[in-house]
């Protein structure tokens, strides 16, 4: 009896998967059990385990995005039915990869045309012969007459000949065009969800990101007394830490940010589950730090190193993406001042930070001083949250940042 193996569901929100790798060789004899395949969706890398045994068929290969509950292998608990239903054997499924398409093929130049018919034969000195090749020019053309014997075309001959034409030497062969290379990438798995997730959000949010400038010098020079104390703290406390625990302040002070939104009900959250924008080789992954608002900077710390560190090697669990309320970007590594970050429904806030850079500024006695200034900006849902609410936020955030001694109070 053939039993179909569908592609699992792993989450609520799960449409498609990408299968990543079969485990199983094609008509291979697998147990209940076994591990036989991986496929992605959109959050993680994900081990299948069979829950029948029997001949595998392979319906669908590596690479290939399918739709939940659509058949991608089948299983028989017989070799000769499994023969008889694939006509003796079947090869495995071939590993998608990606294809390189050849460029477009230049068509080719027309034949050089024959010599005209009827040329005379011409005798020359082998000098001449020589200048009439490196000019391009045809010695038929060459007037005779100054040889050795008066029917010889001589080098002077050429000479002449090329004066009175005003003939250049001929140029020099054009480079052969080289080729172009195409590589043609399947856009699946994770990539292919982020993309699908961001142009969601804008088509169905009102969109506005504000900014404003904000002066760390003082944050900095916290951090460094942190790093400082690192034996002591059993961690090693980064910018971006500090950050977080200040939108974590702020969020507290601003419950309408810390926020989702389904289009027809706003959910108010008492704690901040606090999204934090990774970048991975497999794309932007968002894992999420619960109940932020309640750790210490250090507990912050560690649970955003862990996460972090699980999100690039793709073992996030399950519940630990998708259920955060305001997100957290920061490009800060990067040569890059301001942004424009997209949300990540159904948060209705992302924060963002900018790089460092050091600017003149003037201190509260008038003083003129090198300061380290950072771009802050704040994509809010303008049908949620309004300007004002947007500048009292800014407001709290640059208060906080400038006097870090307060977001560890």
């Amino acid at each position: 009896m053939r039993i179909d193996i569908p592609m699992p569901k792993a989450g609520l929100t799960m449409v498609e998967g990408t299968i990543s790798e079969w485990k199983a060789a094609e008509g291979a004899l697998i147990q209940k059990g076994d591990a036989i395949m991986e496929y992605e969706n959109e959050k993680n890398t994900i081990e299948y385990e069979s829950v029948h045994g029997g001949y595998l068929h392979i319906l669908e290969a590596a690479g290939e995005t399918v739709e939940v509950g659509r058949p991608i292998a089948w299983v028989t608990e017989t070799k000769e039915e499994y023969d008889a239903l694939t006509g003796g054997g079947a090869p495995a499924a071939a590993e998608s990869a990606p294809q390189t398409v050849p460029a477009p093929q230049t068509a080719p130049a027309p034949a050089e045309a024959p010599a005209p018919q009827g040329r005379r034969h011409v005798r020359a000195t082998g000098l001449a012969r020589k200048m009439a090749r490196e000019a391009g020019i045809d010695l038929a053309d060459v007037p005779a007459g100054s040889g050795p014997d008066g029917r010889r075309v001589a080098a002077k001959d050429v000479t002449a000949y090329l004066e009175s034409r005003k003939v250049s030497p001929a140029p020099a062969a054009a480079p052969a065009a080289v080729e172009d290379e195409i590589t043609a990438i399947p856009w699946t798995g994770v990539r292919k969800t982020i993309a699908r997730n961001m142009m969601t959000s804008l088509q169905q949010s009102a969109q506005c990101t504000a900014m404003c400038e904000v002066d760390v010098t003082d944050l900095l020079a916290l951090r460094k007394k942190l790093v400082e104390g690192e034996e002591y703290l059993g961690c090693r406390v980064t910018v971006n830490d500090l950050l977080c625990m200040a939108v974590c302040k702020v969020l507290k002070k601003h419950p309408t940010v810390n926020a989702t939104f389904d289009g027809k009900t706003l959910y108010s959250h008492k704690h901040v589950q606090l999204s934090l924008a990774v970048a991975t080789e497999g794309g932007l992954m968002v894992p999420v730090i619960k109940n932020a608002d309640t750790l210490t900077l250090a507990e912050l710390s560690l649970a955003a190193k862990d996460l972090g560190r699980r999100a690039r090697e793709k073992r996030l669990q399950s519940g630990e993406q998708g259920c955060g309320t305001c997100t957290v970007s920061n490009v800060g590594m990067f040569p890059i001042d301001m942004s424009t970050p997209i949300l990540n429904p159904p948060e209705v806030g992302i924060f963002g930070f900018g790089r460092t850079t050091r600017k003149p500024g003037y201190l509260p006695d008038g003083t003129l001083a090198p300061r380290e200034m950072m771009w802050v900006y704040l994509t809010f849902d303008h049908r949620v949250v309004d300007g004002q609410e947007a500048g009292e936020v800014f407001k709290d955030l640059q208060y906080l940042l400038e006097h870090p001694q307060l977001i560890t109070a």
